[in-house]
């Protein structure tokens, strides 16, 4: 498989001089197409900073950073707007506490990332009951989420995630408010969207969701130290 990032030399610093925090010194990483890796680390170790720079929700104060997506991005040299399209291109994200929108139906949340392309009605309900259809829920589509398991929250969150089409999913302790059988059944999913094409980067502290990696790579004060 090809590559699809491409990262040398990433540092990230916040304050200056005797008050500077180094969260990521000198961060060399590359991710292939398929490929599903799994970062660990202590807490404050760099790993959601990495996630966050990867998905151009933060940027890097030095190093390069390079992805392939339909075409090829040099992320450091990036200006706000450009960041902001770069992301929408390419990225999808997935968070621990599945960021619904609370008073929208499950129909409702999935098909926002949808909203702006200017596709038809008929479209629209065509790909979202594709994703809703993968991750085992088309048949929830009308319920109100806070009406849903925390599994079904976090599937609806997937298929969300899976609307746009994005090559890349970044998942932020995907199963981190789920019991250890929802855990499994959402790592499962993500695995199957790796049979179809996506290239899936999670950051989690559990070593059986670990597992589920290709590589698993960890992360200590800022450095990789394997993977």
């Amino acid at each position: 498989m090809g590559k699809i990032i491409e990262i040398k030399n990433l540092k990230k610093y916040y304050g200056k001089n005797d008050y500077q925090c180094k969260a990521l010194d000198g961060v060399d990483f590359e991710v292939f197409e398929e490929e599903i890796i799994s970062i660990m680390g202590s807490s404050g170790s760099g790993k959601s900073t990495l996630l966050n720079i990867i998905g151009a929700m933060d940027t890097l104060t030095d190093g390069e950073y390079s992805f392939w997506g339909d075409k090829e991005y040099h992320i450091e040299k990036l200006k706000s707007k450009q960041l902001h399209e770069f992301r929408r291109d390419n990225i999808s994200f997935i968070f621990q506490q599945f960021a619904l929108m609370k008073r929208y139906t499950v129909y409702e949340n999935v098909v926002m990332p949808l909203n702006i392309l200017g596709l038809s009605g008929r479209k629209k309900r065509e790909i979202v009951f594709d994703a809703l259809k993968s991750v085992g829920i088309e048949d929830l589509a009308k319920k109100k989420v806070t009406k849903l398991s925390g599994g079904q929250q976090q599937r609806c969150a997937i298929a969300r995630a899976l609307v746009k089409n994005s090559k890349l999913i970044l998942a932020d302790e995907p199963t981190g408010a789920l019991d250890k059988k929802n855990g499994k059944e959402v790592m499962e999913i993500l695995s199957n969207l790796r049979k179809k094409g996506k290239t899936i980067i999670l950051v989690t502290h559990d070593n059986e969701i670990a597992r589920y990696g290709d590589r698993i790579v960890r992360i200590e004060d800022g450095k990789i130290v394997n993977g």
